[in-house]
């Protein structure tokens, strides 16, 4: 058997990933040969575009946000989850998601069709797709098959984390001046893209603040460049709006609901509830945003699902957006040494969510430590960044839901692609294992410091 990761198999996603699944359905498999359909780069973009939102809202993010502590897992698979009871099942899936259909198969067939079109708004657009693709993968995985993905080698070998955060940084510079360009060639994806329209300015925005989200993530290794890096593209990314953001855009009709609803609502209900210690956070600081996210009852009013709005058939999720953009753009100033700047940043994000008293007086580790705890709040129903943040920095200093235990700092690769692939080690060993390159232990939390509880 190939590796899944080097075949040239197109599948397409069927209508939106199934929760707890998110499955995919194999194009050889499932279409006729005797009737061929012959994809143009719409078609690729609209695959791509719903495995994006799939892999985004998915499982992927549930699993992560309990991690982070935003969930915890009751039922079946994710109550043992919850307990960091993880095995290649756990994950299983989710490395094919963003490598097959809809995923980096399709992103490189959308830019060789847009290619031969002479379109480098389409070009640029579908790389940052793929950009958005892989650094899923890297955040969750680590090391992947990505230089040598989809070559037809023999056991290709994995990129380090690392490296595949440079390679993405690369490939979103090259997007961002391709999409600038100016030809009567370029059409783009018009009304296919159900986000942005295939606005150039947009999706250039959205790559500016891709690249800064990707720097923060390399910066517990590599320190003040990468907070230096961060904060320039910051300064171009996503900001003033809430209307710019990159989200799903689900219509509500059967096969096209959001992810949560069909996870919590239709599929799974009482598998997850909120996090007590999210819920109690925001109920603390008074944060208005807390009846948004959460159903309340009771006295005191306690969080008892994910309120009826987030879980509407057509609700839509932000998955990059201007308040992430800014908040990176305040804890890289405050990195940086620039406390000014980074508290200007701070309240303008505060300000998009609604509250417009300015925080003032802040500086230093109690300035850090309110732009981290935005950020953590600000990240809810976005697990995977809520858990990159906290193997960051250990902050906020999550207490393990087992005492001793260690939140889990990485996903194990699909079992099938293991048993495909001799560079990947057994599940537990080696590159297989608990931690990922960009993320060494921490000794203490940052802001407010103390010893990290879980070591993380």
């Amino acid at each position: 058997m190939k590796s899944y990761l080097k075949g040239l198999l197109t599948v397409t996603l069927l209508g939106s990933a199934v929760a707890c699944g998110n499955f995919l359905t194999a194009g050889e498999t499932s279409t006729d040969p005797n009737r061929p359909v012959v994809a143009g780069t719409p078609q690729y973009f609209v695959g791509v575009q719903s495995n994006i939102w799939a892999s985004y809202t998915g499982d992927m993010s549930r699993v992560t946000g309990m991690w982070a502590q935003h969930f915890t897992g009751v039922l079946q698979q994710y109550g043992a989850t919850n307990l960091y009871q993880i095995n290649e099942q756990t994950t299983n899936g989710a490395e094919v998601q963003l490598f097959l259909g809809g995923g980096l198969v399709d992103a490189r067939k959308e830019q060789a069709s847009a290619i031969a079109a002479n379109d480098t708004l389409f070009l640029g657009i579908a790389q940052v797709q793929e950009a958005m693709l892989m650094g899923l993968a890297a955040d969750v995985f680590g090391n992947i098959t990505y230089t040598h993905a989809l070559k037809n080698e023999v056991n290709p070998p994995l990129d380090p984390q690392l490296a595949v955060y440079d390679s993405l940084q690369v490939l979103l510079s090259k997007a961002i001046v391709n999409m600038g360009a100016s030809s009567s060639s370029n059409v783009g994806p018009g009304d296919a893209d159900l986000v942005y329209g295939g606005d150039a300015a947009s999706w250039i925005a959205l790559a500016h603040t891709l690249k800064a989200r990707f720097y923060m993530h390399t910066a517990e290794a590599r320190g003040g460049p990468a907070y230096a890096s961060a904060l320039t593209e910051a300064q171009l990314g996503i900001t003033g709006s809430r209307g710019a953001d990159y989200t799903t855009n689900f219509s509500g009709n059967p096969g096209e609901q959001n992810m949560w609803y069909q996870f919590d609502v239709v599929q799974r209900a009482g598998y997850l509830t909120p996090g007590h210690f999210l819920d109690s956070l925001m109920a603390a600081r008074g944060d208005p945003r807390r009846s948004d996210y959460f159903a309340l009852a009771g006295a005191p009013p306690a969080a008892t699902d994910i309120s009826d709005a987030r879980l509407a058939p057509k609700y839509n999720n932000a998955i990059v957006s201007a308040v992430e953009n800014l908040l990176i753009w305040a804890e890289a100033a405050q990195r940086g040494g620039n406390n000014a700047l980074g508290l200007t940043q701070l309240n303008a994000a505060r300000a998009l969510t609604g509250r417009s008293t300015p925080l003032v007086g802040l500086t230093g580790n109690a300035l850090l430590t309110e732009i981290l705890t935005e950020k953590y709040i600000s990240d809810f129903q976005l697990g995977v960044e809520a858990w990159k943040d906290y193997k960051r920095t250990c902050f906020p200093n999550l207490t393990p839901t087992v005492s001793g235990g260690a939140i889990p700092g990485r996903w194990f690769y699909d079992a099938g692609e293991r048993q495909t692939n001799t560079n990947i080690p057994a599940a537990g060993t080696g590159i297989n294992g608990y931690r990922t390159e960009s993320d060494p232990q921490n000794a203490t939390a940052d802001g407010v410091g103390g010893a990290c509880k879980a070591g993380a």
